[in-house]
């Protein structure tokens, strides 16, 4: 049986099967994809998981946790290593492993305006990364694009020593209420973390209530980034409801007349938030960029900055214009699981 070393260096708190969904486990959608596409691959293979965070060993869902002192002896005996979104780790991995694969997994979009571009640096990174052997994963067609752009940066000969990338989404699970609720017309959902986005929903928000005074937003954050509600003035519409369970976020999606993200700070990598929204029936409105354009339909994309054109465009779903959307099967776990199974053998 394949051995597959997942290693996470990066997340502040040990997770495992039991985290998926749970609100108190202050985790993101990264941390979450990682524990279900471990638990989805242990079907067929040994699955280890080191992380940074861990102090003691666990086994569930078919997985073995382990903590970060047991990093040298797994990668050692893995086929397989994956490397969670640690740029500068994956490739000294090699010094314990000469025959096993290294995959960088990448989950966050790139400012290139803000990235280096010290051409003696690209140029060592492009071939350090192509003598010990790393593909870099990403999660959508923009997102590899946007990784495939940072990474020449700076370089002198870009045609040289191309980096590996693949592109392999999440899965996508949504829990739908059974029976479907009825749509509610003057309910908005915001459900993400609220640093760099947050104040630009709600400036567009305001607008939105001062033109449909029946207008709610609801305002669900996860566990390791909260909104203070007492920072909102009173009566001003939001319905700060906290990090929920996965199924209360859906239900609340599933009823909800869109997702209302019209920002136009931090362009989203792949979008899982989107795409568990169509998911569910229920559009998306948000900046036209990022992952935006790989999901979603140009009736659900905007210039967030147009505030005037947010408003009219929620007047008009209200009105009866909604587009209407639906699941993308693309997404489901066992696809993305074959790809992972595809890629590492």
């Amino acid at each position: 049986m394949r051995r597959v070393l997942f290693v996470d260096s990066q997340s502040e708190v040990p997770y495992d099967e039991r985290s998926p969904g749970d609100p108190a486990c202050a985790i993101g959608g990264s941390e979450a994809t990682l524990a279900r596409i471990a638990a989805g691959l242990a079907t067929d293979r040994h699955i280890d998981v080191v992380q940074m965070a861990r102090t003691e060993h666990h086994h569930g869902g078919g997985v073995h946790w382990h903590p970060w002192s047991a990093l040298a002896e797994l990668a050692a005996r893995a086929d397989a290593i994956v490397v969670q979104r640690h740029d500068a780790l994956a490739p000294r991995l090699r010094r314990w492993s000469r025959t096993a694969r290294i995959v960088l997994w990448l989950h966050d979009s790139i400012d290139l305006a803000g990235a280096p571009s010290s051409t003696l640096r690209a140029e060592l990174r492009a071939l350090t990364y192509r003598m010990v052997g790393v593909t870099r994963v990403c999660v959508s067609p923009f997102h590899a694009e946007n990784v495939r752009a940072a990474l020449d940066l700076g370089r002198m000969a870009p045609r040289l020593f191309r980096p590996d990338i693949r592109v392999i989404c999440n899965p996508v699970i949504a829990h739908a209420p059974d029976p479907c609720p009825p749509l509610d017309r003057d309910k908005l959902v915001y459900c993400s973390a609220p640093t760099n986005r947050l104040p630009m929903i709600l400036d567009a928000f305001a607008a939105v209530r001062a033109a449909i005074p029946s207008m709610r937003l609801h305002l669900a954050c996860p566990a390791y980034d909260q909104f203070d509600p007492e920072a909102l003035p009173p009566d001003s519409g939001v319905v700060a409801m906290g990090p929920l369970p996965q199924t209360r976020l859906h239900a609340e999606l599933a009823d909800a007349l869109c997702l209302f993200y019209p920002q136009s700070n931090v362009a989203e990598a792949f979008g899982l938030v989107f795409a568990e929204a169509h998911a569910l029936g229920t559009p998306a409105l948000a900046h036209d960029f990022g992952a935006a354009r790989d999901l979603l339909s140009p009736e659900e994309r905007i210039d967030a900055r147009d505030i005037p054109a947010v408003v009219a465009r929620i007047i008009a779903w209200r009105d009866g214009a909604r587009p209407a959307v639906a699941r993308n099967p693309a997404f489901a776990l066992e696809t993305i699981l074959d790809q992972w199974r595809g890629l590492l053998g």
